[in-house]
């Protein structure tokens, strides 16, 4: 099992996040301000939609490092977004919020491309670890 939280104080140093990292988030509402704000202070930029389309449209004008997607969208489920993003972007990291996962939800995240899952309501505690790591 991989343990994320051992490494703590290294991931909270600015010099361990990549140089560079472009994170979209696609949330319905502002369940990510802290994550956002916390991100944008270590240098990197964010940008938030609400909807997968809105995704799909940033997504096809420029590259991004990781998409952090809410599972059930207002247009579309996160495994549709996750495969349609990883078509226009295939180094894109892929992590799905869910609230209660069913119990095949990761294995279709993963089957589509899916980097990682996290639990929602988003926290860094758990949220960062899980970035951090899949950046390095």
């Amino acid at each position: 099992m991989l343990n994320l939280a051992h490494n703590r104080e290294e991931m909270n140093s600015k010099e361990t996040w990549p140089e560079s990292g472009d994170f979209l988030f696609v949330t319905a509402g502002k369940q990510c301000a802290t994550i956002e704000s916390l991100l944008i202070r270590n240098g990197l930029r964010v940008t938030r939609v609400e909807n997968g389309e809105e995704a799909l449209l940033v997504l096809k004008d420029e590259p991004w490092k990781v998409l952090v997607a809410d599972a059930l969208l207002p247009d579309m489920d996160g495994i549709e977004l996750t495969r349609a993003a990883l078509e226009n972007q295939p180094s894109l990291l892929v992590i799905l919020g869910v609230a209660d996962p069913p119990e095949d939800f990761g294995k279709k995240a993963a089957m589509a491309g899916a980097s990682g899952i996290v639990h929602k309501p988003y926290e860094p505690d758990q949220l960062f670890p899980l970035l951090w790591f899949l950046m390095q």
